[in-house]
C-alpha cells in the first residue's frame, strides 16, 4: 500500500489541477465538444493505474509498460500541479506557470534521451603513507548499480560501450559494488557476452545489492533464493570472482592488498545480509573492536553496497582504507549542484575521508585518511539522468613520502 501512495497522490492532484484549469481556462471560453479532450490524458493514466493494480503481470514482465506509465505520470501530472499553483500568484502566475510547466518537460525529455546516454570517467588518486610500495600507481575501477534490464531497446548498446571505457583504464583491478540487476538476473543474459569482456590485471571482484536479492519480486521464499543463487552464478560465468562476507588477498611480492567483500547492509527497509566480521576473518584477529581511525597493519579494499554501512556497521568494526560503495544512484538527478540525495544519505556521491581525528571532510590532508567512495551508478532502474551522468571511477593509489 506504502508504494500505491505516490501514484495515488499524483493522480489525486493531477485530477483536481485538471478541474481547476477546466474550470478556469477551458469550460469558460469555449463551448465546442473538443473541450472534453482535456481529460483524455487523465483518463489513459487511470486506466494504466487500474491495469497494474488489479492485472498486473509483475515488474519484471512489465518493465516497459512500468516505465511508461512513469513517464506520462510525470509529463503530465506533474506540469499541471505545478502551473495551476503558479496560476494562484496575482499578474505574473500564468506565465511563471508555464516556465515551470516547459521546464518540467525539458528535464524529462532531456533525462531519457541525451541524459542517460552520457558516461563520466571520474578519477581519484588515494595518497597514503600506508599504501604498500609494490602497490604505488596500482589502478582500481570501481562501479556501481549497473541495473541490467534497463539497458534494453535504445539503450542496449550503451552497456557494451561503457564496458569498453572500463578496459580503456587499462585497470590493475575492476570492483562492481552491487546492483546488477533489477528484478531477475534473466536480464544479464542479453549482455554475458559484454560482462564477460571487462579484463583487468588481476580480475573483477563482486558483491550483492538489494535488487540482487530478487526481494522486489514479491516470491516464495524458495524461489527467491534460487533467484539469487542464479545471479551468483551468472556473475561467476563472466569470470567475476563473487565476494559473499568473505575476503581476497592480492600479492604484489613481499606486499599485500586486502579486498574485503560484504553482503548488503543496509539501513531498514533494505536487507541486512552483510556480516563485517565474517567478511573480516583472519584480517581481524582480536574480538575487541578497534577504534574509529585504528586499521591495524595490513592495507584494506572495502567493498559495500549501501553507503550507510560504512558509518553505522563498518567502522564500529574495522577502518578499511578504502571503502567502495553505490546504491544513491544521485537520484539520477541534480540541479545548481544540488541533488536530493543529500537530503536522503549522509554520504550519497563521490569521496569522503575519515582523517585522523575522526572527522569525515569532503578533503584531506592527513598522513593516513580512509576513503569511502560512493560511485553514483552505471546505469538506473528508471533509463533517466538529468546533471547526474552515468559513471566508472578510477582510483590510483599512490604511496605518500613521509620523509
Amino acid at each position: 500500500m506504502v508504494k500505491l501512495f505516490i501514484p495515488i497522490l499524483l493522480i489525486g492532484l493531477c485530477f483536481v489541477s485538471d478541474l481547476y484549469l477546466f474550470l478556469r481556462y477551458i469550460n469558460s471560453t469555449t463551448t465546442s465538444l473538443w473541450k472534453w479532450t482535456w481529460w483524455i490524458p487523465l483518463v489513459v493514466l487511470m486506466g494504466f493505474f487500474v491495469k497494474f493494480l488489479f492485472f498486473s503481470e509483475g515488474l519484471a514482465k512489465e518493465y516497459n509498460t512500468t516505465n511508461l506509465f512513469l513517464l506520462l505520470m510525470v509529463l503530465i501530472c506533474i506540469p499541471k500541479i505545478l502551473f495551476s499553483i503558479c496560476s494562484l500568484i496575482p499578474k505574473v502566475g500564468i506565465y511563471l506557470g508555464f516556465l515551470v510547466a516547459l521546464g518540467i518537460v525539458y528535464i524529462v525529455v532531456y533525462g531519457i534521451t541525451i541524459g542517460f546516454t552520457q558516461l563520466k570517467v571520474r578519477h581519484v588518486t588515494f595518497e597514503s603513507s600506508r599504501v604498500p610500495e609494490a602497490f604505488d600507481g596500482y589502478k582500481i575501477v570501481q562501479f556501481s548499480d549497473a541495473h541490467t534490464g534497463s539497458f534494453r531497446g535504445p539503450y542496449a548498446h550503451l552497456l557494451k560501450e561503457s564496458v569498453d571505457s572500463i578496459n580503456a583504464q587499462q585497470p590493475d583491478l575492476v570492483c562492481f559494488v552491487g546492483d546488477i540487476e533489477n528484478f531477475t538476473p534473466e536480464e544479464l543474459v542479453q549482455h554475458r557476452e559484454a560482462y564477460s569482456a571487462i579484463k583487468a590485471k588481476d580480475g573483477v571482484m563482486t558483491i550483492m545489492g538489494n535488487h540482487d536479492y530478487s526481494t522486489y519480486m514479491r516470491l516464495p521464499k524458495n524461489e527467491e533464493d534460487a533467484l539469487v543463487q542464479q545471479t551468483r552464478d551468472m556473475q561467476r560465468s563472466f569470470g567475476w570472482d563473487m565476494l559473499i562476507n568473505e575476503n581476497r588477498t592480492i600479492r604484489r611480492g613481499a606486499d599485500s592488498l586486502y579486498i574485503i567483500g560484504e553482503e548488503n547492509w543496509g539501513l531498514p527497509p533494505f536487507p541486512q545480509y552483510g556480516d563485517i566480521k565474517k567478511a573480516c576473518e583472519g584480517i581481524i584477529t582480536t574480538t575487541t573492536p578497534p577504534s574509529r581511525g585504528d586499521r591495524g597493519g595490513v592495507f584494506t579494499l572495502m567493498l559495500s553496497h549501501d553507503p550507510n554501512a560504512w558509518r553505522h556497521h563498518i567502522l564500529p568494526v574495522i577502518t578499511p582504507d578504502i571503502t567502495l560503495s553505490g546504491h544513491t544512484h544521485g537520484t539520477q538527478f541534480s540541479i545548481f549542484g544540488w541533488s536530493p540525495s543529500s537530503m536522503i544519505y549522509e554520504e550519497w556521491g563521490g569521496e569522503y575521508y575519515l582523517n585522523d581525528n575522526g572527522n569525515i571532510s569532503r578533503t584531506t590532508t592527513k598522513e593516513h585518511p580512509a576513503l569511502l567512495n560512493v560511485s553514483t551508478g552505471f546505469g538506473g532502474n528508471f533509463p533517466f539522468r538529468f546533471n547526474m551522468p552515468r559513471e566508472i571511477v578510477v582510483i590510483t593509489l599512490k604511496k605518500k613520502n613521509t620523509k
